[in-house]
């Protein structure tokens, strides 16, 4: 399943296989030609005029995929724009003769984002079955003659083919289909149509209409298993006419609007055609030949906005969607058959429980999200450099984008060298790292988020900075991010290996913090290490501070032995957890260091907050935090649970109980940060005075 790339700027003698001017194929017809592309391939079309008659040749027995690249996501020196095919073969005057496109008897192929336009036929899908046609224009240059796509399906053969989200603007029937007939029993011809428009066709005759399915010999048992859904249709002698239809696979036709026709739907029979929920609107005949359906309206406004929010100064809209306020069309359809979304993948109006009719729903077209996602983008971070496993978020705008999906690509530069492709790979949220992982984080609270694994040679040391594109699919514009290496962005693990894993024997110079760390405060004299590696210390007294000596032997010593209290200080393991400090315990979360001054007898709400020896609030998302109150004489009195109010910042909350406040005098509070077995910090003290009233 290879990928192939064709571009104006191209040769046919290239191998196709790149997407550069020295690689790519110059000719679509090279590419869909006996010696282009094969099963399963695919194929980007730059953006740009290819003037051909297409004849596709091969066989395909697995989904293959022609994609016009009109975003240019895939190519390098082409600007976006349309990726036209066309039958004006020399200059846009005189319309060569043939089809545009003739695929024959080719099944499993998918075209994309393709415009074509001129005259005869735009795109002739033949007998091909299992086939897809989305996102693509047809402009037809005849009004009389001009067809957009053209098929014919032989007796009791399901074709099994769809086409969605088109817009045809034909001078002749914009989907034609021939059908056989004379068949043995009722039978499915499998062709569905969904999310159409077709605009401004105007035929000169009534065998014209805008979607026709007609037989090719007989008139019994022919086939059914048509379904037409969210189309809208106006401006033809007929909008849709079936010449075909049975009672087993009756045809359906649901959540569409047609106007300004001779015939809205003209069919062979109520129980062979079905229709209902449709908006039939300003036709000389509605519907003849065709189930009445109990839901389907004939008389009334058509109040369809064909570009007048802008002609009044009211924010830009699509053009024919359902005009607001209260449009009869906006919530109008029935869900079953339809797709979620419309022509241009927005969500209906009334979020897709109850589609509109026709094709489009009422959206502001300026500063919608998928337009402008890098405004949504953190324009620069910070990584430390020779960071491994890295993964970051990006704004898309769209959702429901994946590894998989259409023109979607990723790619790095580091400063002053080539761009990197970094191959997208399926993830969910929650796996691990991968090299080009890439998952949605949550299409419902979180829209257009995504998450991209950073490749490790990415953030290799060497460069200042990188950056890296995410661009190419539909509906979202991509999004760019500039990644500084720098070691601002030390992980922990990095600051502690670069800090306690450094010779201390280049840092003892005398004033320095090595000096004072492993010194005593008579420089250059060595600090009484035991066998135990413990720095001994004898701390017999506060100096000038008598006071302040009873407070911290009360609170230091456990009933007048030499050891610090087990409840003021949980050992942990020097092997798997460092902790620097001083953390502090602010009494109110504002950064007022005071003490807590409460009556005897109060039960309070306590708001505090856990900082650094900086005042910078510790993160305690996900972590359990504990607030303990000691008497003045070290002994545990109560303990409370703490809730967190701000946890990025640290800020937290307690109740404070009569537990501690029935008695009057001098407490100490600590916070205790616990976010595993062995991950756990102190926070304090800070003391507390329970006045006597």
């Amino acid at each position: 399943m290879a990928i192939y790339y064709v571009r104006n700027d191209g040769n046919d003698a290239n191998t196709g296989l790149g997407s550069t001017t020295a690689l790519a194929w110059k000719t679509v017809q090279k590419a869909l030609g006996a010696t282009g592309i094969g099963s399963g391939d695919t194929v980007y079309i730059a953006p740009g005029v290819y003037r051909e008659n297409i004849v596709i040749a091969g066989t395909y027995t697995a989904a293959t995929y022609v994609i016009g690249d009109t975003t240019a996501a895939q190519f390098t020196g082409v600007s976006q724009g349309l990726v036209r095919l066309t039958n004006y073969l020399t200059l846009d005057t005189v319309a060569g003769s043939g089809t545009v496109m003739s695929t024959g008897s080719k099944n499993y192929l998918n075209f994309s984002y393709l415009y074509f336009d001129g005259s005869a036929v735009m795109l002739n899908t033949g007998t091909s079955n299992n086939m897809v046609v989305e996102n693509c224009a047809f402009v037809g240059s005849s009004l009389t003659a001009t067809r957009g796509i053209q098929s014919s399906s032989a007796t009791g053969v399901t074709v099994n083919n769809t086409v969605r989200r088109c817009i045809f603007m034909t001078g002749g029937t914009g989907l034609y289909a021939e059908v056989g007939g004379n068949h043995t029993s009722d039978w499915s011809l499998g062709y569905t149509i969904q999310d159409c428009a077709f605009i401004g066709a105007s035929p000169v005759t009534a065998s014209t209409p805008a979607i026709f399915f007609t037989r090719t010999t007989g008139a019994a048992n022919l086939a059914g298993g048509i379904n037409i859904y969210n189309c809208y249709i106006q401006s033809a002698v007929q909008g849709i006419s079936f010449d075909c239809g049975n009672v087993t696979y009756p045809t359906n036709v649901r959540n569409c609007i047609i106007t300004n026709c001779g015939t809205g739907i003209n069919g062979r029979g109520t129980t062979t055609n079905i229709q209902d929920y449709n908006r039939i609107i300003g036709c000389t005949a509605n519907v003849s030949g065709v189930a009445t359906g109990a839901n389907t309206v004939t008389a009334g406004p058509l109040m369809v906005d064909i570009g007048m929010s802008q002609l009044f100064g009211l924010s830009a809209k699509q053009t024919w969607f359902s005009a607001l306020p209260a449009s009869l069309n906006i919530g109008f359809g029935d869900p079953t058959g339809a797709l979620t979304t419309d022509l241009f993948g927005s969500t209906w109006f009334n979020g897709g429980s109850d589609p509109d009719a026709g094709a489009l729903t009422s959206i502001q077209l300026s500063n919608t999200s998928y337009y402008y996602p890098t405004e949504r983008n953190a324009s620069t971070i910070t990584i430390a450099p020779g960071s491994t496993s890295q993964s970051i978020e990006l704004y898309l705008g769209a959702t429901g984008l994946t590894a998989s999906t259409s023109g979607l690509s990723a790619r790095y530069n580091r400063t002053r060298t080539a761009s990197v492709s970094i191959p997208l790979v399926a993830r969910t949220i929650a796996q691990a790292w991968t090299s080009g992982g890439f998952a949605e984080v949550d299409a419902t609270n979180m829209p257009g988020v995504y998450r991209l694994d950073l490749p490790d040679a990415a953030l290799a040391a060497g460069a200042d900075d990188i950056t890296v594109v995410v661009r190419g699919a539909s509906g979202t514009n991509g999004a760019v991010m500039t990644i500084k290496l720098s070691s601002g962005g030390l992980t922990a693990a990095q600051t502690a290996a670069a800090v306690w894993d450094e010779p201390y024997t280049s840092h003892t110079t005398a004033s320095t913090f090595g000096a004072r760390t492993l010194k005593t405060t008579v420089d250059n004299r060595p600090a009484d290490v035991g066998t135990s590696n413990h720095i001994q210390a004898n701390v017999h007294a506060i100096v000038d501070s008598t006071a302040a000596a009873s407070e911290l032997s009360g609170a230091l010593l456990h009933n007048g032995t030499d050891y610090i209290s087990a409840e003021l200080l949980t050992p942990v393991s020097a092997a798997t957890s460092v902790h620097i400090g001083p953390y502090q315990l602010l009494a109110d979360g504002l950064g007022a260091d005071q003490p807590l001054d409460v009556n005897v007898g109060t039960a309070t709400s306590i708001d505090v907050q856990v900082t650094d020896a900086n005042g910078t609030g510790i993160d305690i998302t996900s972590a359990t935090v504990t607030a303990k109150v000691y008497s003045s004489a070290g002994t545990l009195v109560a303990t409370y649970s703490g809730t967190a109010t701000y946890a990025d910042n640290g800020r937290l909350s307690f109740g404070l109980t009569t537990t501690v406040t029935n008695t009057s005098g001098t407490y100490t509070v600590t916070v205790t940060r616990t976010t595993g077995a062995t991950d756990t910090q102190i926070f304090g003290p800070l003391r507390l005075y329970v006045r006597p009233v």
